[in-house]
């Protein structure tokens, strides 16, 4: 009597483990077409230049390639400050703190179209590199 409950018991849970992976093979089946693949969806989004397009980008991908755009200009930035302290200072035409903070935020704005015409296209090789974690 207990070797039979126990080949009933066995058939059912092998016939609900079958049960789920029939389920799963549906989902997976369901979500992602057989085609799909991440480079063919990346590619779609890229232009023949090799640089993004904005437009084609949802909200949660538009947020992370700004953020890769912010990134590269924090880089290009740091490297105009760089440049920037190898220039020997003049008292006769020095603008003190006013001179500072006017050529901080240009060299911010700087960095930023640096960021977003370069030719390096750091942001898009780290928008690439992330994205596939979305």
């Amino acid at each position: 009597m207990n070797k039979l409950l126990m080949n009933i018991d066995n058939a059912f849970w092998s016939k609900q483990q079958l049960d789920m992976n029939n389920v799963k093979s549906n989902i997976n089946k369901n979500n992602k077409p057989e085609n799909f693949t991440f480079k063919k969806m990346l590619d779609d989004k890229i232009d023949r230049n090799g640089n993004i397009d904005t437009k084609k980008l949802s909200s949660s991908e538009r947020k992370l390639y700004n953020s890769c755009v912010e990134m590269e200009s924090f880089l290009w930035k740091n490297v105009l400050n760089a440049m920037k302290k190898t220039i020997n200072k003049y008292k006769l035409i020095d603008g003190g703190q006013a001179e500072e903070i006017f050529s901080d935020f240009l060299y911010d704005e700087y960095s930023m179209i640096c960021a977003k015409s370069s030719s390096s296209n750091l942001s898009t090789l780290m928008y690439k590199q992330l994205s596939e974690n979305l």
